[in-house]
């Protein structure tokens, strides 16, 4: 009686993964996991929000409010007035956004410390944190900087394509949505790359290879975290608001530097919660592809 041999590339699935033939080369793609992360990082918020403010809100003090106050004169904002010139606003406003790019980088960079702190279950000390990160500030600032220039030639040329036919609006804006949304998930961990692993230049090259293969996952879950920070946003407009009218009844110097420092901690927690999100994307995309723990990643900063 003939028996059959079954060869190793026939053999039945395996008992531990019923549904993957063996050798069959495909290996289960494990998920991001855009729940477990806005779950953690309204947690990391929370048991931390007062650092988290600080964090945020220090390098926006530090940077940009001073030269706010030096160029932001009544004349300025007069395009009436005789003495006006187009030439100092375009110079002061170029100023300005290289002040919001350097501070919003400073607080990324913080809060991205932050959040790995609040990870590792470390003492949080939000204080300790600008003068540390200050090193990747100047290559998050020239990245965003950059990005931003770059989305806005590729805004401008669509819209030019646009006004000289509209036919080629149907083509062309689907385009631009295309290559923004792209360039949201790939960049976006470049803040978390420049602090953690101290790329330098290549952080941009080292966030686009991080999120390939997982940037509609990355790309949905700040589309959701965007959402979270929207609807913080909103609860404490709400709050401030009753508060800062309430104050402006008594007196309205009180109603204005309160409605001030609600705006700031507001955009301050919009900026840290979106941090925070970015940095458990960075540390579970370390864990998927490189097999890279909370201790493996955390070593960089001792």
């Amino acid at each position: 009686m003939r028996t059959t041999s079954i060869t190793p590339s026939k053999a039945a699935p395996s008992a531990q993964h019923p549904e993957i033939p063996v050798n069959s080369g495909i290996e289960p793609r494990a998920p991001l996991g855009a729940g477990a992360v806005i779950g953690e990082s309204f947690s990391i918020l929370l048991k931390n929000i007062v650092h988290v403010i600080v964090a945020s809100a220090a390098p926006m003090i530090l940077f940009f409010l001073p030269i706010g106050f030096m160029i932001g004169s009544n004349q300025m904002l007069d395009l009436k007035a005789p003495q006006f010139n187009w030439s100092v606003l375009l110079i002061n406003f170029a100023i300005s956004l290289f002040a919001m790019c350097a501070a919003l980088s400073v607080s990324a960079a913080a809060v991205n410390k932050l959040a790995y702190d609040a990870k590792h279950l470390r003492t949080v000390k939000a204080s300790t944190y600008l003068k540390s990160t200050l090193s990747a500030a100047p290559i998050v600032t020239l990245f965003t900087l950059a990005i931003g220039a770059a989305l806005l030639l590729v805004q401008v040329s669509i819209f030019a394509l646009s006004s000289v036919s509209p036919v080629l609006t149907f083509f062309t804006f689907p385009v631009f949505f295309v290559v923004y949304f792209w360039t949201v998930a790939a960049c976006s961990l470049m803040p978390a790359v420049a602090v953690v692993e101290k790329a330098g230049l290549s952080s941009l090259k080292r966030s686009i290879a991080l999120t390939k293969g997982y940037r509609l996952p990355v790309l949905g879950t700040i589309f959701l975290a965007g959402l979270c920070s929207i609807a913080i946003q909103i609860a404490i407009s709400i709050f401030t608001f009753l508060v800062t009218l309430t104050a402006s009844l008594a007196s309205e110097t009180l109603g204005a530097i309160l409605s001030f420092a609600s705006s700031l901690v507001a955009f301050a927690l919009m900026i840290g919660y979106l941090c925070i999100v970015t940095s458990l994307i960075y540390i579970r995309l370390r864990e998927i592809k490189e097999g890279a723990g909370i201790d493996q990643i955390e070593a960089v900063f001792e």
